[in-house]
């Protein structure tokens, strides 16, 4: 991870606007990348893209029919799919980014608002949203993903200790999850200009370009 940062750390041009786009899966180490980020580069603005995404209620009423090798599946949208996320607002506030405009983040419950400093040269942008908006919104962009062990191992520590999910329930929407997202987000990784495995906990820079 370190040797990423200090190649996006000596890209970064501080006399220009810069927009940073972070991407992947639940658990793939997005957030962890982004804080440490953050750390190098000092005091830059951030938007967490989770308030982007449609609510739960919504999408546990959206149902898909998608099929993986020849298996019919039938199952709730899950955010892994593009129609779970208001990209209109999330286009939005990038352009506003662009063209130095500030505003404060949307204020959701489990994260409060932030203001956008039009001042600060750098703005990082990090979540599942950022994933399927065209590659040319980011001046830098990277995308983060696991295994599907990795992942559900990282998931069932959040959502099942510090959120009280059952264990069951958990395993049985996460493997509907890894099907959407190997049908409808891992594709859009070839958008980005480096694309990151952090599987078993080792971070493998798998393509980089300028």
């Amino acid at each position: 991870m370190n040797e990423l940062i200090d190649r996006i750390v000596a890209q970064v041009k501080r006399e220009h606007r810069t927009i940073i786009g972070i991407s992947g899966h639940g658990g793939a180490g997005k957030s962890t990348f982004a804080d440490a980020l953050r750390a190098s580069l000092g005091d830059v603005n951030y938007i967490n893209t989770d308030p982007y995404i449609t609510d739960s209620t919504l999408r546990k009423s959206a149902m898909l029919d998608y099929k993986v090798d020849g298996q019919a599946h039938h199952y709730k949208m899950t955010a892994c799919h593009p129609a779970a996320h208001h990209l209109l607002s999330l286009e939005r506030d990038v352009r506003m980014v662009r063209e130095g405009i500030g505003f404060y983040t949307i204020d959701v419950p489990y994260l409060e608002r932030t203001w956008i400093d039009p001042t600060k040269q750098i703005t990082i942008i990090e979540g599942m949203s950022v994933a399927f908006l065209a590659s040319d919104w980011w001046d830098v962009s990277v995308y983060l993903y696991t295994d599907s062990d990795t992942e559900f191992a990282r998931r069932s520590v959040r959502d099942v200790q510090q959120r009280g999910m059952d264990i069951a329930y958990l395993k049985a929407s996460h493997d509907e999850r890894r099907l959407q997202y190997e049908l409808f987000m891992h594709p859009q990784r070839e958008k980005f200009q480096t694309i990151v495995s952090t599987s078993n906990d080792v971070w493998t820079i798998e393509n980089h370009r300028s």
